[in-house]
């Protein structure tokens, strides 16, 4: 529900939500810090920004606008060197607040008849036409990719560009802490690179060399027999 003040300056938004909710929503205000009327407000601005449609232009707008034309002289603000006469296509604007923090994006269309009519706030659209009009071989590429993709808007595009970069570099950190191929032999050892590797003789019946002496060579047999203990040679029944 809204309603319009007496001079026309703003229109006010009322709404009712249960108690208990209305506790946690000032918790998460709290928490947040910002008081429940701001929050409204930041709240009306993302929608506005993420599915605005061209609509009728802001009188604020109109009124930046009106000193621009009257001070640059929008038909004729530059020529690039070009003899051909220029006209202005769309305008992009960066605006900021006084006394707030941060900036917001406006685009007006073409005007008609020499009057501003229509305008948007979505930054999807901000971005795609700012993109194809600065950059139009990339723009291009990346609409071929977003057709791929099955991606609409250019957003959705960089941001699933971004996501499966993130996927690839994950794997890549995976890969980096495993073994890498070529560094693991086939007995499970790690091959160092540079270094002669101790080879292990194998020998067969017939490459065997020559054993001198006998397996029992350590046993003295010229000792005298130790006396039997007195359990030895016993036999017990079972």
């Amino acid at each position: 529900m809204t309603k319009k003040n007496k001079d026309g300056r703003f229109e006010q938004i009322g709404s009712k939500i249960d108690p208990a909710m209305a506790e946690v929503l000032n918790a998460c205000c709290d928490a947040m810090g910002v008081d429940i009327y701001h929050l409204l407000q930041w709240f009306c601005y993302v929608i506005v920004k993420a599915s605005a449609p061209m609509h009728a232009l802001d009188p604020r707008i109109q009124k930046l606008m009106t000193m621009l034309d009257r001070d640059a002289g929008w038909q004729n603000a530059f020529n690039l060197c070009n003899p051909d006469k220029l006209e202005v296509a769309q305008v992009v604007l960066i605006l900021e607040q006084e006394n707030h923090r941060g900036v917001g994006a406006v685009m007006i269309d073409k005007p008609w008849m020499g009057q501003l009519t229509h305008q948007t706030e979505c930054v999807d659209d901000i971005l795609e036409r700012v993109a194809e009009v600065t950059m139009s071989g990339i723009y291009r590429r990346l609409r071929m990719m977003g057709a791929d993709l099955d991606c609409n808007n250019l957003s959705d595009i960089l941001l699933t560009m971004l996501d499966a970069q993130d996927i690839a570099n994950l794997a890549d950190q995976d890969a980096a802490e495993g073994p890498q191929m070529g560094d693991i032999a086939p007995n499970g050892k790690v091959v160092a690179y540079g270094k002669r590797t101790k080879r292990k003789k194998h020998f067969s019946p017939d490459t065997m060399p020559a054993v001198t002496g006998t397996l029992f060579d350590d046993i003295d047999h010229d000792a005298p027999t130790e006396p039997l203990k007195e359990w030895e040679g016993e036999r017990h029944d079972r």
